[in-house]
């Protein structure tokens, strides 16, 4: 994808939530996720843990050497392709290096805002003939428009377009997701998927995220390693698509909960926490 393994990612002493994070607007939303959903006390609600934190909890400080655990695991990964090595790089990743598995989600809440806003917008198009994006894109297909304005057009519409990393990742992670289910679906509607589909498409993208966000942080990693160019971009890719199908995987069992539950971004933020909390039984 288009974040650089290069990046040295934040250091010790720095607040693990970033508080510029709420200033991030998002397209066609109100940006204020409204917690609109009926009364459900099931047991099969896996969200009911995720209320917003005190004061305290913002104001958690980093700590000195919070990757160093999980570089040396990804290093190991990098460096063998062991499947163990990387869950334990990512387990150490989310436990100390971002403060556990919630604090994590939470930290990447523009990604969930954005995917809300990606499953939202694609059900709209589907079931709204209103819907303005939904005459934007008929008049590019009119006039035979490609592919890539077509991706541009949506991403536009779906995600920030500020210039923070964050900002620039959820865009990157939209164009990849897109692209790659456009080319392996080229004689589907955008305009008219399938629940399946949305679930599957948005899968990508919150793996997407998730990769890039680990990329952002620990990356360097990738490029210490004595392997060849190929093997470098081999694990990359391996990686990013590990973590798409545990992300899809904890998508799938929270959909399929029973949980009448319909906060999107909040099933969302719960699918990145189930998925590393299981990392972090690891180390």
């Amino acid at each position: 994808m288009g974040t650089s393994a290069s990046s040295m990612g934040p250091g010790a002493g720095v607040s693990l939530d970033p508080e510029w994070l709420d200033d991030i607007k998002l397209p066609n939303q109100d940006n204020e996720q409204p917690d609109c959903q009926n009364d459900d006390d099931s047991e099969n609600d896996n969200q009911s843990d995720e209320k917003e934190p005190d004061d305290d909890e913002k104001l958690v400080i980093a700590p000195k050497f919070r990757f160093a655990s999980a570089r040396r695991g990804m290093g190991e990964y990098v460096h063998s392709g062991s499947k163990d090595s990387l869950r334990k790089s990512l387990g150490h990743y989310s436990k100390t290096g971002m403060g556990g598995a919630k604090n994590l989600s939470k930290r990447m809440r523009t990604s969930t805002k954005a995917a809300a806003n990606f499953f939202q917008t694609f059900q709209s198009l589907r079931d709204n003939e209103n819907f303005p994006l939904g005459k934007i894109l008929s008049e590019l297909q009119g006039r035979g428009a490609n592919a890539n304005e077509i991706i541009d057009t949506i991403i536009d519409n779906v995600c920030p377009t500020g210039g923070s990393l964050d900002e620039v990742s959820c865009r990157d992670s939209g164009r990849f997701a897109l692209s790659e289910f456009m080319s392996q679906n080229p004689d589907t509607d955008i305009s008219k998927l399938t629940d399946d589909q949305i679930w599957s498409l948005t899968g990508t993208f919150l793996g997407n995220e998730a990769f890039s966000r680990i990329q952002l942080d620990i990356g360097q990693a990738f490029e210490k390693q004595e392997v060849s160019a190929v093997e470098r971009v081999n694990r990359m890719n391996e990686m990013k698509d590990y973590l798409q199908s545990e992300i899809s995987s904890q998508l799938n069992r929270l959909r399929n909960s029973g949980s009448k539950t319909i906060d999107m971004q909040k099933l969302f933020q719960t699918a990145i926490k189930n998925t590393f909390e299981v990392y972090e039984v690891e180390v």
